[in-house]
């Protein structure tokens, strides 16, 4: 064009392929589900035109494959033409279809707003409907509780009416029942006493029962004399009493409290302060005269009162506090004179009275007695307390008594000896049935302070009875008394006593805190007690080591004597030997034999090798000068010694048991030592350097006062020891 450049063809050319996503052709392919190459996705012309034409004889139907693919492009024009049409058209009818759709919503929106203009016309005329019938509803409520107000009313007006004619006449059975109506029918107008006439109808009734407790009582003082005695119509007081049921709880008392106080009337006159039989000595009379007057009560006034009030109960408690304060008053008066026999004896009358007086109402009240929580009736310790205070003198007379007792067991008590089958003291059996039975009566008497101060006494005297008595049957050190059966024995005897004193002690403190109160549990303890038995078994097993090494003395003297330094060859055992077996032998059996409990035994057989150890490596040193073969012999009789030693545990037995590892280990370990010493003194001094190293490979111990005891025991001379005390140094 001129002045302008050519525009650019917006034609797609011919050659070139018009590519679609490969998500639309997959969408295609699966929608027209078509397969002709042509509507293949990777179309090729030349694929397809060899396809059509493979060889060069097919060229020959070119003619009739033009025409074919001419039909078909004219068919392909044909549905594109139609499909424009059908499109167009579509177009017209679906806008046609839209106004209608809008026509129609705004139809239904009219038909909505008029059906809900119509639902708020019916709610209105329902509500109006139900006004109605609700106001209809509530008048009819109304009326039907004011008709039954007035009936109620009208039963309230006849029924006082009635009571206080009832009343008047003294019918109280009947009185009873109107009263109880009268009463429900109040407690209904309790909401309306802003009504005049309901709060006179209220306050005349609340006169009426003041008018019927008054009467009521008055018929009681005139049914009984001055002195109790009952003169009154049963049948009218009876049923005056179910009238007092109706009027309450505290009416119910006051009258219980008035006829409680008119039957002990009596009591309290004769039974005055200062009386002859107000005494002490005559309390046993006290408690039969409450027997009398229940008796009086159970036979002639107790058809009077209901059986739920119980009025026997509160007279019984009644007559027990007063007799509390008496007795109290009494013993204060009369402490410092009373006697202990007395005492105890008025406090066991009253605890069989108490005891009678708890069977009694648990065994008439078959639920109170069914019920595992209840623990009492009301009537343990309702008098006895008031003794607690004086029973000091109980526990000091019980002291006393055990002082008596403890000092006639510091009396020396020779064990029979024609009896073995004793292996304690029979005073100790005898202190434990004491405080067996003294607990027993304690316990009956009082579980709180007085106890307590029993358990200090039994723990007082437990204490002296193992220092002052025990400890004295001991041997003193240094006793030099004849070793025999019977020295043994009575040491036996003592340990074996303390073990029974002790088992016993832990026996006794677990029924002290079985009896005792709980609020006195904490402070009642044996253990010093139990430590004090404890040392005496201690030092009976000292005192039988002691005993046992003053017998083998002679021996370990004998064995210092021989002549070590000039023996000249090894043979059989030594005579020393023989000797402690022999002595082991005796005592030892005896012990095995006499002592009761074999723990304790056992810790005499390790009490005893340890000291027989200690004593034989000391009586080592004596021996010296020791030569080669001296110390050779020696280590054989150390050998045949620790055999005896490690056999100990069966000296005395029938049939013999293996010794405990532990205990053979304990002698080993404990003669090992000195087997070591001696098998270094069988060592020739010379070389000096092969002593030396055969000492350090014997005994590991570069203590140089050890080596020069090793050199004292050989005899060496004082030159010679130097020298190898200077080689030692260098090592």
């Amino acid at each position: 064009m001129p002045g302008g450049t050519a525009p650019q063809s917006t034609y797609v050319s011919t050659t070139e392929a018009i590519k679609l996503a490969p998500e639309l052709n997959s969408s295609i392919t699966t929608i027209l589900r078509s397969k002709d190459p042509l509507d293949a996705q990777e179309f090729s012309s030349v694929e397809y035109i060899n396809k059509i034409f493979p060889n060069e004889h097919s060229l020959s139907a070119v003619d009739q494959v033009l025409a074919k693919l001419q039909a078909k492009a004219k068919q392909v024009q044909e549905e594109l033409r139609e499909l424009t049409r059908a499109q167009t058209d579509g177009g017209q009818k679906g806008q046609e279809e839209v106004e209608a759709a809008k026509k129609g919503i705004e139809m239904l929106f009219f038909k909505i707003k008029e059906i809900k203009e119509k639902a708020t016309q019916s709610e209105q005329m329902v509500q109006e409907i139900t006004q109605d019938i609700k106001s209809l509803d509530y008048a009819k409520r109304h009326l039907t509780t004011s008709i039954t107000t007035l009936k109620r009313l009208q039963m309230l007006v006849t029924a006082v009416d009635q009571l206080k004619a009832m009343a008047q006449r003294k019918q109280y059975r009947e009185t009873a029942q109107l009263l109880e109506a009268v009463l429900q029918l109040i407690q209904y107008f309790r909401t309306f006493q802003n009504v005049k006439q309901i709060a006179e109808l209220t306050e005349s009734v609340a006169k009426l029962q003041a008018d019927l407790e008054r009467d009521i009582v008055k018929d009681f003082e005139h049914g009984f004399t001055p002195d109790g005695i009952l003169v009154g119509n049963v049948a009218q007081l009876a049923s005056a009493c179910l009238v007092i049921d109706i009027l309450g709880d505290d009416v119910r008392r006051n009258l219980i409290e008035w006829y409680c106080r008119l039957q002990l009337r009596a009591y309290r006159s004769v039974f005055k302060p200062n009386e002859e039989v107000s005494a002490l000595d005559n309390t046993s009379r006290r408690y039969a005269w409450l027997k009398r007057l229940l008796k009086i009560h159970d036979e002639e006034h107790a058809h009077i009162f209901p059986g739920a009030w119980d009025v026997s109960r509160d007279l019984c408690l009644q007559f027990c506090q007063i007799t509390k304060t008496d007795l109290s008053d009494i013993l204060a008066k009369t402490a410092s004179t009373v006697g202990v026999p007395l005492l105890l004896q008025v406090l066991q009358w009253t605890l069989e009275f108490e005891t009678q007086l708890e069977n009694r109402f648990l065994s008439r009240d078959v639920e109170y007695a069914l019920n595992e929580e209840a623990e009492s009736a009301g009537f343990a310790e309702s008098i006895s307390p008031c003794f607690e205070p004086y029973l000091s003198l109980y526990i000091e007379a019980e002291d006393k008594a055990l002082e008596e007792k403890i000092n006639g067991f510091k009396v020396q008590e020779p064990v029979p000896e024609d009896d073995l089958s004793i292996t304690v003291l029979a005073s100790s059996t005898d202190i434990f049935l004491f405080y067996k039975s003294a607990l027993t009566n304690c316990a009956k008497l009082s579980r709180k302070k007085p106890f307590l101060d029993l358990c200090r006494v039994f723990g007082k005297w437990l204490r002296v009875y193992a220092n002052e008595v025990l400890l004295s049957k001991l041997p003193k050190q240094g006793d030099k008394r004849p070793i025999n059966r019977e020295f043994l024995r009575s040491i036996c005897v003592v340990l074996n006593t303390a073990d029974y004193s002790l088992t016993t002690t832990s026996q006794l403190e677990e029924r002290l805190w079985a009896n005792i109160d709980p609020e006195f549990v904490d402070q009642v303890s044996m253990e010093t007690e139990r430590q004090a038995f404890l040392f005496i078994i201690s030092s009976c097993t000292r005192a039988l080591v002691r005993a046992v090494e003053n017998h083998y003395e002679p021996a370990m003297v004998s064995m210092s004597k021989l002549p070590w330094a000039t023996v000249e060859y090894v043979g059989d055992q030594s005579e020393y030997v023989s000797s402690i077996h022999n002595t082991l032998k005796t005592c030892v059996g005896a012990i095995q034999e006499l002592v009761t409990n074999k723990r304790y035994f056992r810790t005499f057989c390790d009490k005893l090798i340890e000291s027989f150890v200690s004593r034989f490596a000391v009586n080592l040193t004596r021996c010296k000068p020791i030569s080669e073969i001296g110390a050779e012999q020696m280590l054989l009789d150390t050998q045949a010694v620790k055999s005896i030693l490690i056999d100990i545990p069966n000296i005395g037995l029938e049939t013999t048991t293996p010794v405990p590892t532990s205990f053979v280990k304990f002698v080993n370990r404990g003669l090992g030592k000195v087997e070591t010493i001696l098998k270094t003194a069988m060592s020739p001094h010379e070389p000096l350097e092969m002593f030396i190293d055969h000492y350090f490979l014997l005994i590991s111990d570069r203590n140089l006062s050890n080596f020069q005891r090793i050199l004292e025991l050989k005899g060496l001379k004082r030159t010679d020891q130097q020298q190898m005390v200077d080689l030692f140094q260098k090592k």
